[in-house]
């Protein structure tokens, strides 16, 4: 009894959650489109853009791009001309500091799979509109999705197809599995 009890608990643990409640078992996009899902149910005031219209976009002048991730995530790889903010900084502290700047600009979030973004991106979305952002998105499934389609990662000094996995439950979703870091050093 006490087996059987301690194998459900932990079946139980194993496939929920706590932050979006899913289930990233394996690495496909499927589990990835059903985390996006969850997502656009979460923030709907926040749009979203793929992967490939934002590949075709990036390079204007017009388009700033935030990576709101940790430091060690951003350190191991991000997007090209990316700017790192902290997941929790204030809308107040975003504003002090970006806010007058995008006016008139496209501003993309992401993150590893758009949980962390997408929040950011609702919290000063408004203030965004009111300096005169062009258009606010949230990059969909993230950082995780542009590298299981092996699109273009740098990191400090060159193109990189490392990637931080958040954590070992994150880094399932991962498809190249071989090319997950969690520092530098390995």
């Amino acid at each position: 009894m006490i087996k059987v009890t301690s194998q459900i608990i932990l079946s139980l643990l194993v496939i929920t959650s706590p932050a979006l409640n899913v289930i990233p078992a394996q690495a496909d996009e499927s589990r990835l489109e059903q985390i996006q899902q969850r997502i656009e149910k979460n923030f709907p005031a926040v749009d979203h853009i793929s992967a490939e219209t934002f590949q075709s976009v990036s390079s204007s002048e017009g388009v700033v791009v935030f990576d709101v991730r940790e430091q060690e995530e951003y350190s191991i790889s991000h997007l090209d001309s990316a700017i790192r903010v902290d997941p929790d900084i204030s809308r107040e502290a975003f504003d002090k500091l970006y806010g007058k700047s995008l006016s008139g600009k496209t501003v993309v979030f992401y993150c590893s799979v758009g949980r962390r973004s997408s929040e950011l991106a609702d919290r000063v979305g408004d203030d965004l509109i009111a300096h005169g952002s062009k258009d606010i998105f949230n990059l969909r499934h993230g950082i995780f999705g542009w590298h299981n389609n092996r699109m273009t990662l740098v990191d400090n000094s060159k193109d990189t197809d490392y990637v931080h996995p958040y954590n070992w439950f994150w880094g399932r979703l991962l498809e190249r599995r071989d090319m997950i870091r969690y520092d530098m050093e390995n």
